[in-house]
């Protein structure tokens, strides 16, 4: 573009306005001012656990850190959208969609465990043989006997955790 020496360039900044308004962009900029000013539009607590990601028609979705916070901020949405719509000028929020954070792996600790196996004390066995000597049903008595022996016999040993995906 050639530029005649009666009409001098005009500044980016004098410029982006009227563009702005031209291209009918100016709702979308409003709009879009949530995302630097979101820490100080909601509370600490909520921008702690859940940030805007994307407006779409009007719709402001949020990446929620849990599903509890997800439950909590759906109490709260009529408050956030009045929070939010409040701070703008030429465009509305219409709704909130809550969303979990996507393609977040969190690891789980895996504990190795193995069981040994340790005689228990040839007293506590007698005294407990003891007291299940009543019952007269044989069956149930064995029954009891190899519970009592196997929960004090078995000994469940905590190997070292690891990480699994």
């Amino acid at each position: 573009m050639v530029w005649s020496k009666k009409k001098k360039p005009k500044a980016a900044a004098a410029v982006l306005p009227d563009l702005l308004r031209e291209k009918g962009w100016e709702k979308q900029l409003d709009l879009h001012t949530i995302f630097p000013r979101w820490r100080e539009l909601v509370d600490v607590e909520i921008s702690d656990h859940a940030q805007p990601l994307k407006i779409v028609r009007g719709i402001l979705w949020l990446e929620v850190e849990n599903s509890s916070w997800m439950q909590q901020l759906q109490y709260r949405k009529f408050e956030l959208l009045d929070i939010l719509n409040q701070s703008l000028r030429l465009s509305r929020i219409t709704d909130i969609k809550l969303v979990l954070p996507v393609g977040v792996k969190k690891s789980r600790k895996v504990v190795a465990r193995t069981v040994s196996f340790v005689k228990p004390d040839k007293e506590k066995l007698a005294a407990f043989e003891r007291q299940v000597g009543c019952i007269a049903d044989e069956k149930c008595r064995e029954a009891l006997l190899q519970l009592w022996y196997l929960s004090h016999a078995c000994r469940i040993n905590q190997g070292k955790g690891s990480t699994s995906d």
